[in-house]
């Protein structure tokens, strides 16, 4: 697809997904958030009462994407003489323009907090079973 440079999504059906402006109805895997320095994250946990997003604790989207790539005969080709990071960065960029296309808004870390939800970071130095909120 023309509009779609995306080795993570290379054969899409539109609409994926509905198009989202409500920052309580954002959406692991699907969604990114922004911080003030340009790095995104996608929602790993969520809490929320009554539609209202009470809690959020984000992950880094290169480290996600990290951990749940699997290499196959494909993707070893397309990136054989590269470096990890330059498949990690295509995805990410890949899947902010699917975001893009969909109408799906990236809200910031900020939106976040004047939203009056709870953020938290995930210590991407910590296994799993360290990382749950206290």
């Amino acid at each position: 697809m023309s509009d779609n440079p995306n080795p993570k999504f290379p054969n899409v059906t539109r609409p994926r997904w509905e198009p989202n402006d409500d920052i309580n109805n954002i959406q692991g895997i699907i969604d990114f958030i922004k911080d003030e320095y340009g790095n995104y994250y996608t929602p790993y946990q969520t809490s929320k009462k009554g539609g209202k997003l009470l809690e959020v604790t984000l992950v880094h989207v290169l480290y996600d994407e990290a951990f749940s790539t699997v290499f196959v005969d494909d993707t070893q080709q397309a990136y054989r003489f590269s470096h990890l990071g330059e498949l990690l960065l295509d995805r990410m960029n890949g899947h902010i323009k699917e975001l893009e296309i969909e109408g799906r808004r990236i809200f910031t870390v900020q939106d976040l907090i004047n939203n009056g939800t709870e953020v938290y970071f995930w210590d991407i130095s910590k296994p799993k079973t360290q990382n749950k909120r206290q």
